[in-house]
Protein backbone atom coordinates (compact mmCIF):
# COMPACT_ATOMS: atom_id res chain seq x y z
CA UNK A 1 0.00 0.00 0.00
CA UNK A 2 2.79 2.38 0.93
CA UNK A 3 4.63 1.45 -2.25
CA UNK A 4 1.55 2.28 -4.32
CA UNK A 5 1.25 5.65 -2.59
CA UNK A 6 4.89 6.41 -3.37
CA UNK A 7 4.39 5.45 -7.03
CA UNK A 8 1.24 7.58 -7.20
CA UNK A 9 3.16 10.45 -5.70
CA UNK A 10 5.89 10.06 -8.31
CA UNK A 11 3.30 10.09 -11.09
CA UNK A 12 1.75 13.28 -9.71
CA UNK A 13 5.20 14.87 -9.42
CA UNK A 14 5.97 13.85 -13.01
CA UNK A 15 2.72 15.39 -14.25
CA UNK A 16 3.40 18.61 -12.36
CA UNK A 17 6.88 18.82 -13.88
CA UNK A 18 5.48 18.04 -17.34
CA UNK A 19 2.88 20.77 -17.01
CA UNK A 20 5.54 23.20 -15.81
CA UNK A 21 7.79 22.52 -18.78
CA UNK A 22 4.83 22.72 -21.16
CA UNK A 23 4.03 26.13 -19.70
CA UNK A 24 7.71 27.10 -19.85
CA UNK A 25 7.91 25.91 -23.46
CA UNK A 26 4.94 28.12 -24.36
CA UNK A 27 6.56 31.09 -22.66
CA UNK A 28 9.87 30.49 -24.45
CA UNK A 29 8.43 30.06 -27.95
CA UNK A 30 5.16 32.00 -27.79
CA UNK A 31 5.79 35.72 -27.71
CA UNK A 32 3.32 38.23 -26.45
CA UNK A 33 0.71 39.03 -29.13
CA UNK A 34 1.99 42.61 -29.26
CA UNK A 35 5.48 41.33 -30.08
CA UNK A 36 4.10 39.05 -32.79
CA UNK A 37 2.15 41.93 -34.30
CA UNK A 38 5.37 43.93 -34.54
CA UNK A 39 7.20 41.04 -36.25
CA UNK A 40 4.30 40.50 -38.64
CA UNK A 41 4.14 44.18 -39.56
CA UNK A 42 7.91 44.35 -40.12
CA UNK A 43 7.74 41.34 -42.45
CA UNK A 44 4.79 42.90 -44.26
CA UNK A 45 6.46 46.29 -44.73
CA UNK A 46 9.67 44.65 -46.00
CA UNK A 47 7.59 42.39 -48.31
CA UNK A 48 9.25 39.30 -46.85
CA UNK A 49 6.36 36.97 -47.58
CA UNK A 50 8.03 33.82 -46.24
CA UNK A 51 8.68 35.52 -42.91
CA UNK A 52 5.17 36.93 -42.89
CA UNK A 53 3.82 33.43 -43.46
CA UNK A 54 5.96 32.05 -40.62
CA UNK A 55 4.98 34.67 -38.03
CA UNK A 56 1.32 34.50 -39.06
CA UNK A 57 1.42 30.76 -38.47
CA UNK A 58 2.85 31.41 -35.00
CA UNK A 59 0.06 33.85 -34.18
CA UNK A 60 -2.56 31.36 -35.38
CA UNK A 61 -0.93 28.60 -33.31
CA UNK A 62 -0.69 30.51 -30.03
CA UNK A 63 -3.58 32.95 -30.47
CA UNK A 64 -6.12 31.03 -32.59
CA UNK A 65 -8.99 33.34 -31.64
CA UNK A 66 -7.29 36.40 -33.12
CA UNK A 67 -8.32 37.50 -36.63
CA UNK A 68 -4.93 39.21 -36.96
CA UNK A 69 -3.03 35.99 -37.71
CA UNK A 70 -5.50 34.77 -40.33
CA UNK A 71 -5.62 38.18 -42.02
CA UNK A 72 -1.87 38.38 -42.52
CA UNK A 73 -1.65 34.68 -43.37
CA UNK A 74 -4.11 35.52 -46.15
CA UNK A 75 -1.82 38.29 -47.40
CA UNK A 76 1.21 35.97 -47.35
CA UNK A 77 -0.64 33.25 -49.26
CA UNK A 78 -1.93 35.73 -51.83
CA UNK A 79 1.54 37.16 -52.43
CA UNK A 80 2.98 33.64 -52.71
CA UNK A 81 0.41 32.75 -55.33
CA UNK A 82 -1.61 30.37 -53.14
CA UNK A 83 -4.89 32.13 -53.81
CA UNK A 84 -7.23 29.42 -52.55
CA UNK A 85 -5.36 29.24 -49.23
CA UNK A 86 -5.52 33.03 -49.03
CA UNK A 87 -9.30 32.83 -49.42
CA UNK A 88 -9.52 30.19 -46.66
CA UNK A 89 -7.56 32.38 -44.22
CA UNK A 90 -9.45 35.57 -45.03
CA UNK A 91 -12.69 33.64 -44.49
CA UNK A 92 -11.42 32.62 -41.05
CA UNK A 93 -10.52 36.24 -40.28
CA UNK A 94 -14.07 37.25 -41.26
CA UNK A 95 -15.46 34.75 -38.74
CA UNK A 96 -13.69 36.65 -35.96
CA UNK A 97 -14.08 40.17 -37.38
CA UNK A 98 -17.16 40.24 -39.64
CA UNK A 99 -17.38 44.03 -39.58
CA UNK A 100 -13.82 44.75 -40.72
CA UNK A 101 -14.00 45.99 -44.33
CA UNK A 102 -10.42 45.05 -45.22
CA UNK A 103 -11.12 41.37 -44.53
CA UNK A 104 -13.65 41.41 -47.38
CA UNK A 105 -11.56 43.68 -49.57
CA UNK A 106 -8.51 41.43 -49.33
CA UNK A 107 -10.55 38.27 -49.87
CA UNK A 108 -12.03 40.00 -52.91
CA UNK A 109 -8.51 40.57 -54.21
CA UNK A 110 -7.64 36.90 -53.67
CA UNK A 111 -10.79 35.92 -55.59
CA UNK A 112 -9.74 38.36 -58.32
CA UNK A 113 -6.29 36.79 -58.56
CA UNK A 114 -7.95 33.37 -58.71
CA UNK A 115 -10.10 34.69 -61.61
CA UNK A 116 -13.32 34.21 -59.61
CA UNK A 117 -14.70 37.60 -60.53
CA UNK A 118 -18.26 37.10 -59.27
CA UNK A 119 -17.13 36.39 -55.71
CA UNK A 120 -14.58 39.20 -55.96
CA UNK A 121 -17.30 41.73 -56.80
CA UNK A 122 -19.53 40.39 -54.01
CA UNK A 123 -16.75 40.86 -51.44
CA UNK A 124 -15.98 44.36 -52.69
CA UNK A 125 -19.68 45.20 -52.34
CA UNK A 126 -19.60 44.06 -48.71
CA UNK A 127 -16.39 45.98 -48.04
CA UNK A 128 -17.97 49.15 -49.42
CA UNK A 129 -21.09 48.70 -47.30
CA UNK A 130 -18.83 48.56 -44.25
CA UNK A 131 -16.57 51.36 -45.46
CA UNK A 132 -18.22 53.47 -48.21
CA UNK A 133 -15.17 55.76 -48.53
CA UNK A 134 -12.76 52.92 -49.34
CA UNK A 135 -11.31 54.19 -52.65
CA UNK A 136 -9.07 51.17 -53.18
CA UNK A 137 -12.00 48.78 -52.84
CA UNK A 138 -13.91 50.89 -55.39
CA UNK A 139 -11.01 50.71 -57.87
CA UNK A 140 -10.49 46.99 -57.37
CA UNK A 141 -14.21 46.38 -57.81
CA UNK A 142 -14.09 48.11 -61.20
CA UNK A 143 -11.08 45.97 -62.18
CA UNK A 144 -13.03 42.83 -61.28
CA UNK A 145 -16.12 43.94 -63.22
CA UNK A 146 -14.03 44.73 -66.31
CA UNK A 147 -12.08 41.47 -66.00
CA UNK A 148 -15.36 39.57 -65.93
CA UNK A 149 -16.19 41.29 -69.22
CA UNK A 150 -12.80 40.21 -70.52
CA UNK A 151 -10.86 43.47 -70.25
CA UNK A 152 -8.35 45.28 -68.12
CA UNK A 153 -8.82 49.04 -68.26
CA UNK A 154 -6.03 51.39 -67.17
CA UNK A 155 -5.74 55.16 -67.40
CA UNK A 156 -2.65 57.33 -67.79
CA UNK A 157 -3.61 60.99 -67.61
CA UNK A 158 -6.24 61.52 -70.30
CA UNK A 159 -5.42 58.23 -72.04
CA UNK A 160 -7.48 55.12 -71.37
CA UNK A 161 -5.97 51.77 -72.36
CA UNK A 162 -7.94 48.57 -72.90
CA UNK A 163 -6.42 45.11 -72.95
CA UNK A 164 -8.06 41.70 -73.13
CA UNK A 165 -7.34 39.47 -70.13
CA UNK A 166 -6.59 36.79 -72.73
CA UNK A 167 -4.21 38.93 -74.76
CA UNK A 168 -0.88 37.05 -75.07
CA UNK A 169 1.08 40.01 -73.77
CA UNK A 170 -1.22 40.38 -70.78
CA UNK A 171 -0.61 36.69 -70.07
CA UNK A 172 3.15 37.19 -70.41
CA UNK A 173 3.10 40.15 -68.00
CA UNK A 174 0.95 38.15 -65.59
CA UNK A 175 3.51 35.32 -65.73
CA UNK A 176 6.40 37.72 -65.14
CA UNK A 177 4.78 39.01 -61.94
CA UNK A 178 3.87 35.59 -60.57
CA UNK A 179 5.45 34.30 -57.33
CA UNK A 180 8.25 31.84 -58.07
CA UNK A 181 6.18 28.88 -56.90
CA UNK A 182 3.59 29.61 -59.60
CA UNK A 183 6.28 30.31 -62.18
CA UNK A 184 7.81 26.93 -61.44
CA UNK A 185 4.51 25.25 -62.34
CA UNK A 186 4.58 26.89 -65.77
CA UNK A 187 8.29 26.15 -66.22
CA UNK A 188 7.70 22.46 -65.49
CA UNK A 189 4.71 22.38 -67.86
CA UNK A 190 6.79 23.93 -70.63
CA UNK A 191 9.73 21.60 -70.03
CA UNK A 192 7.35 18.63 -70.19
CA UNK A 193 5.69 20.04 -73.33
CA UNK A 194 2.24 19.80 -71.78
CA UNK A 195 -0.54 19.77 -74.36
CA UNK A 196 -2.45 22.63 -72.72
CA UNK A 197 0.38 25.14 -72.36
CA UNK A 198 0.11 28.18 -74.64
CA UNK A 199 3.06 29.11 -76.90
CA UNK A 200 3.37 32.53 -75.22
CA UNK A 201 4.56 30.72 -72.09
CA UNK A 202 7.30 28.95 -74.06
CA UNK A 203 8.64 32.37 -74.93
CA UNK A 204 8.24 33.83 -71.43
CA UNK A 205 9.84 30.77 -69.81
CA UNK A 206 12.69 30.89 -72.33
CA UNK A 207 13.71 34.30 -71.03
CA UNK A 208 13.62 33.03 -67.43
CA UNK A 209 15.90 30.11 -68.32
CA UNK A 210 18.24 32.06 -70.60
CA UNK A 211 20.91 32.82 -68.00
CA UNK A 212 21.17 29.17 -66.91
CA UNK A 213 20.62 27.31 -70.20
CA UNK A 214 20.89 29.34 -73.41
CA UNK A 215 20.39 26.34 -75.69
CA UNK A 216 17.15 25.27 -74.01
CA UNK A 217 15.96 28.88 -73.94
CA UNK A 218 16.66 29.26 -77.65
CA UNK A 219 14.74 26.08 -78.47
CA UNK A 220 11.74 27.04 -76.33
CA UNK A 221 11.64 30.51 -77.83
CA UNK A 222 11.88 29.20 -81.40
CA UNK A 223 9.23 26.52 -80.73
CA UNK A 224 6.89 29.05 -79.12
CA UNK A 225 7.31 31.55 -81.92
CA UNK A 226 6.78 28.95 -84.65
CA UNK A 227 3.59 27.76 -82.99
CA UNK A 228 2.50 31.40 -82.63
CA UNK A 229 3.03 31.96 -86.37
CA UNK A 230 0.94 28.90 -87.12
CA UNK A 231 -1.78 29.84 -84.63
CA UNK A 232 -2.09 33.39 -85.94
CA UNK A 233 -3.34 31.91 -89.21
CA UNK A 234 -6.52 30.75 -87.43
CA UNK A 235 -7.66 34.32 -86.73
CA UNK A 236 -10.23 35.90 -89.02
CA UNK A 237 -9.13 39.27 -87.66
CA UNK A 238 -5.81 39.85 -89.43
CA UNK A 239 -4.92 42.67 -87.02
CA UNK A 240 -4.03 39.92 -84.54
CA UNK A 241 -1.05 39.03 -86.74
CA UNK A 242 0.87 42.03 -85.40
CA UNK A 243 1.45 40.00 -82.24
CA UNK A 244 4.06 37.96 -84.13
CA UNK A 245 6.31 40.99 -84.55
CA UNK A 246 6.08 41.93 -80.86
CA UNK A 247 6.92 38.49 -79.43
CA UNK A 248 10.69 39.26 -79.27
CA UNK A 249 9.87 41.93 -76.67
CA UNK A 250 8.75 39.16 -74.29
CA UNK A 251 12.19 37.52 -74.43
CA UNK A 252 14.73 40.13 -75.63
CA UNK A 253 17.88 38.34 -74.45
CA UNK A 254 16.85 35.05 -76.04
CA UNK A 255 15.73 36.62 -79.32
CA UNK A 256 19.01 38.57 -79.59
CA UNK A 257 20.96 35.38 -78.93
CA UNK A 258 19.16 33.63 -81.79
CA UNK A 259 19.62 36.65 -84.07
CA UNK A 260 23.40 36.33 -83.65
CA UNK A 261 23.54 32.61 -84.45
CA UNK A 262 25.45 31.41 -87.47
CA UNK A 263 23.47 29.98 -90.39
CA UNK A 264 24.52 26.49 -89.36
CA UNK A 265 23.43 26.96 -85.74
CA UNK A 266 20.12 28.49 -86.77
CA UNK A 267 19.45 25.69 -89.26
CA UNK A 268 20.03 23.07 -86.55
CA UNK A 269 17.77 24.92 -84.11
CA UNK A 270 14.90 25.31 -86.56
CA UNK A 271 15.16 21.69 -87.70
CA UNK A 272 14.79 20.62 -84.06
CA UNK A 273 11.68 22.80 -83.85
CA UNK A 274 10.22 21.17 -86.96
CA UNK A 275 10.93 17.70 -85.58
CA UNK A 276 9.36 18.63 -82.25
CA UNK A 277 6.32 20.17 -83.91
CA UNK A 278 5.72 17.01 -85.92
CA UNK A 279 6.10 14.79 -82.86
CA UNK A 280 3.87 16.91 -80.59
CA UNK A 281 0.72 17.19 -82.66
CA UNK A 282 -1.58 17.85 -79.67
CA UNK A 283 -1.81 21.54 -78.89
CA UNK A 284 -3.98 24.05 -76.99
CA UNK A 285 -6.72 26.12 -78.61
CA UNK A 286 -4.93 28.25 -81.24
CA UNK A 287 -7.22 31.26 -80.87
CA UNK A 288 -5.18 32.54 -77.91
CA UNK A 289 -3.25 34.84 -80.22
CA UNK A 290 -6.44 36.26 -81.78
CA UNK A 291 -7.09 38.22 -78.57
CA UNK A 292 -4.34 40.65 -79.57
CA UNK A 293 -6.46 41.88 -82.48
CA UNK A 294 -8.98 44.70 -82.61
CA UNK A 295 -11.97 42.39 -83.01
CA UNK A 296 -12.04 41.50 -79.33
CA UNK A 297 -12.96 45.12 -78.49
CA UNK A 298 -15.75 45.35 -81.08
CA UNK A 299 -17.24 41.89 -80.66
CA UNK A 300 -18.04 41.77 -76.92
CA UNK A 301 -14.73 40.13 -76.04
CA UNK A 302 -15.12 37.34 -78.59
CA UNK A 303 -12.89 36.35 -81.51
CA UNK A 304 -13.67 34.49 -84.72
CA UNK A 305 -11.59 31.72 -86.29
CA UNK A 306 -11.43 29.99 -89.67
CA UNK A 307 -12.48 26.38 -90.21
CA UNK A 308 -10.27 23.50 -89.03
CA UNK A 309 -9.73 22.37 -92.63
CA UNK A 310 -8.38 25.78 -93.65
CA UNK A 311 -6.34 26.04 -90.47
CA UNK A 312 -4.69 22.65 -91.00
CA UNK A 313 -3.81 23.71 -94.52
CA UNK A 314 -2.21 26.93 -93.26
CA UNK A 315 -0.28 25.05 -90.55
CA UNK A 316 1.13 22.73 -93.20
CA UNK A 317 2.07 25.72 -95.33
CA UNK A 318 3.92 27.32 -92.40
CA UNK A 319 5.89 24.09 -91.95
CA UNK A 320 6.73 24.05 -95.65
CA UNK A 321 8.01 27.64 -95.59
CA UNK A 322 10.15 27.03 -92.49
CA UNK A 323 11.61 23.84 -93.99
CA UNK A 324 12.56 25.74 -97.15
CA UNK A 325 14.26 28.37 -95.00
CA UNK A 326 16.21 25.67 -93.12
CA UNK A 327 17.45 24.19 -96.41
CA UNK A 328 18.51 27.63 -97.58
CA UNK A 329 20.49 28.14 -94.37
CA UNK A 330 22.13 24.75 -94.80
CA UNK A 331 23.25 25.72 -98.30
CA UNK A 332 25.04 28.71 -96.79
CA UNK A 333 27.26 26.50 -94.60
Amino acid sequence: MKKNIIISGLIILFLVILCYFSFLNFKVFAKDLTEYKQLVKEAYVSENWSELNKYSDDVIKYYPDSAFGYFFKGIAMDELGEYELAIVNYTKAIEYEPNYAENFQNRGLAYFHNKDYDNAVADYDTALKLDPDNKLAQEQREYAINAKRGFIVTTQGNITNYQSVYDPFYLAAEYKNMPQTKKDEYINSVKNYSDNILPIYYIAVAEDLFSSDKNLAAFLYAAGRFRAVQDAAVCKDTSAYQAINILPEVAPDTSNYIANMSDSELANLLQKVLDWDEKHSNRPDPKWICYHGMEVFTNNGKVRTISNIKFNSKKAYARKILLQYVKKLEQNK
